[in-house]
């Protein structure tokens, strides 16, 4: 019958494997270059900032219309 890892390897050699493991993955990422983080990140602001015109457009004419609604 096989033991588990926890049997097998001990709290500190599980955490030099998964240390290893991690170090191997990161050499395989590509990191973006600087203009191309510059690039996506004005893209999330300009997307943000239009969500945010737009769920705010939505409240106020929802408020507008509760409001005559109402009869406030």
């Amino acid at each position: 019958m096989e033991e588990s890892l926890e049997k097998k390897h001990g709290f500190f050699k599980r955490i030099a494997i998964f240390y290893g493991e991690v170090k191997a993955e990161m050499k395989k990422v590509t990191w973006p270059t600087r203009n191309e983080l510059y690039g996506a990140t004005v893209v999330v602001i300009i997307v943000t900032l239009a969500i945010t015109a737009v769920l705010g457009g939505f409240d106020w004419i929802l408020g507008q219309i509760l409001n005559i609604v109402m009869g406030l």
